[in-house]
């Protein structure tokens, strides 16, 4: 039934949300969109930052419309980091939809980010081309269902704004104040003001005060999912599997716990000191 609820998975980047995907997306009747990055920003390239946008009856039926077309009567699983920035965007386009909230460690989930932004990842061309341009599942988790095609996101009436907006972020990615993921009001200034391992913490922060806004909107539609445990705890996936109201059987279970990466697991919980005590302090100070 191509009525059934949307799941969306909502998360800061590095927090999980990618694994989740692919963890129900090797389930039967599911159809996957990973960060259809563009669509999301549909009527709104006019700002560079994820925490401003617009919503309209066009907008709104524009993203519904093109995640929903395809389904085939499947269950649409879709997941977007920049979400964690937009309850009431999401709210407005699924409000029927299931929310899973995927939350990591903060200091290693700060910590992934900075890696990610010191290695000028954000807006690099690979990755423009597949948030932009191609709407893809997974091959990263063995058996994981994978819709991937190319796919335009961007409406014809969108182009001119998009391309202004690709030349400003192409550009200040050269002067390495572009952060990777999804980017707060004032993100430039933050960056040069607090560096950007100042800047993910203020991210963080943003993500725990927009989650509360989720909850308010969806309510027990919502539910809190820790990476750590998903990775470790099979009751953990099937907690997950129920909310969702999906189809959960021990043997699937047991494929899932096989099929995750062990080095992944340890690296995502790996410690760093230095770094580590200067994330701390700074979600203590700043």
């Amino acid at each position: 039934n191509s009525k059934k609820h949307p799941i969306i998975i909502v998360g800061m980047a590095r927090s999980g949300t990618t694994l989740v995907s692919h963890i129900l997306g090797t389930l039967p009747g599911t159809h996957i969109e990973v960060e259809p990055h563009a669509l999301w920003k549909s009527g709104n390239f006019k700002y560079l930052n994820d925490e401003d946008y617009d919503i309209n009856e066009e907008i709104i039926h524009n993203i519904r419309h093109k995640l929903t077309t395809h389904l085939n009567g499947n269950m649409l699983v879709e997941k977007s980091p920049i979400n964690s920035l937009r309850p009431n965007l999401v709210h407005a386009v699924f409000p029927e939809a299931k929310i899973v909230y995927i939350e990591r460690d903060p200091v290693r989930c700060i910590h992934s980010n900075y890696n990610r932004s010191l290695k000028k990842d954000s807006f690099k061309l690979s990755i423009v081309l597949k948030k932009y341009f191609i709407y893809t599942g997974s091959e990263d988790l063995s058996g994981a269902i994978s819709n991937r095609k190319l796919f335009q996101q961007i409406s014809f009436k969108d182009i001119p704004q998009f391309l202004k907006y690709s030349v400003n972020m192409f550009y200040l990615r050269q002067f390495s104040v572009l952060p990777f993921g999804p980017k707060v009001k004032n993100f430039v200034n933050i960056v040069k003001e607090k560096g950007l391992l100042g800047y993910h913490v203020e991210v963080y922060k943003k993500s725990i005060y927009y989650k509360q806004l989720y909850k308010d909107l969806y309510g027990d539609k919502m539910e809190v999912f820790r990476m750590e445990k998903i990775m470790t705890d099979k009751s953990e996936i099937k907690r997950m599997i129920d909310f969702a109201n999906m189809p959960y059987t021990k043997e699937w279970g047991d494929y899932i716990q096989h099929s995750l990466n062990k080095d992944r697991i340890d690296l995502a919980v790996k410690t760093q000191w230095e770094v580590d005590s200067k994330i701390e302090q700074l979600l203590v100070t700043s």
